[in-house]
């Protein structure tokens, strides 16, 4: 078995820095030497001497073990023993700045082919954990100075497709809506995802009418419904006087904070 050790001073709380180490998506954006990515799944190469390579596609999976203390499992899928288990340590330091500890092991075929990449992805990691909490944090404070009409930004087709280039399609289907239920519907059929994402956008659309739907921490923050040729915003009476058959998109948004990604824009 293999391992390496390495830590980084991040310039922010641990609660922040910790809600970036639980986004999974996120952190395997940083995964270096990635060939392929799938929802829970990920394709590494590493290469020596040109000619020799070790290539393996491996299924993740997250846990924490403590308020502190994370870790990612990549576990190889083609039936071989090859295994990578990354733990990850936050706690708070002084200053207002948090101690991220990283230890990485890799145990299974041709380990001093992967023994030389060690370092190198527990630098990117804890590279791509400073940046994503700088991100939050400017974010953050940007989100506070302005406050963003979700219900408006919803109608514009500049914000929803920028929306739409950060987020992953999870739930399309068709449904059928009675009158005065709609929300109720639409809350049962995103109740598996409103827990463990962040952001999600749900749009649907009917022969006459239309709507879409912005939750954030669970919260219902944005409402847009046109209803044969008429805009209602933030009004949820106009969306539960929809019924009839919709087609159903659910999407969740893959980056930590939604303002920083669409901007607010000016009519």
């Amino acid at each position: 078995m293999l391992t390496h050790l390495a830590e980084e001073t991040v310039n922010a709380n641990s609660t922040s820095v910790i809600s970036v180490v639980k986004d999974t998506d996120t952190l395997l954006s940083y995964f270096p030497y990635q060939v392929e990515r799938g929802r829970n799944t990920i394709t590494l190469q590493f290469s020596r001497f040109l000619l020799l390579s070790f290539k393996d596609t491996f299924e993740v999976s997250f846990s924490q073990q403590s308020s502190l203390m994370f870790g990612y499992t990549l576990k190889s899928l083609t039936g071989r023993n090859n295994r990578f288990q990354i733990f990850i340590n936050v706690r708070d330091n002084k200053n207002s700045t948090s101690l991220v500890h990283v230890a990485i092991e890799y145990s299974g075929e041709k380990e001093w082919i992967v023994k030389k990449y060690l370092s190198d992805i527990a630098e990117s990691l804890l590279e791509g954990i400073s940046r994503e909490v700088k991100r939050v944090s400017e974010i953050e404070a940007k989100s506070n100075e302005k406050e963003f009409d979700y219900s408006k930004q919803l109608n514009k087709l500049s914000f929803v497709s920028k929306l739409l280039l950060k987020s992953r399609l999870v739930k399309s289907e068709g449904i059928s809506i009675p009158k005065g239920q709609m929300l109720d519907t639409v809350l049962g059929s995103i109740g598996e995802v409103l827990s463990k994402y962040k952001t999600i956008y749900v749009s649907a659309s009917a022969t006459s009418a239309s709507f879409r739907l912005l939750f954030i921490n669970g919260e219902l923050k944005g409402v847009y419904v046109n209803d044969n040729g008429k805009e209602y915003f933030s009004d949820e009476n106009a969306l539960s006087s929809l019924s009839g058959e919709f087609k159903l998109n659910v999407y969740v948004l893959l980056v930590p904070e939604i303002p920083g990604v669409v901007e607010d824009e000016s009519s």
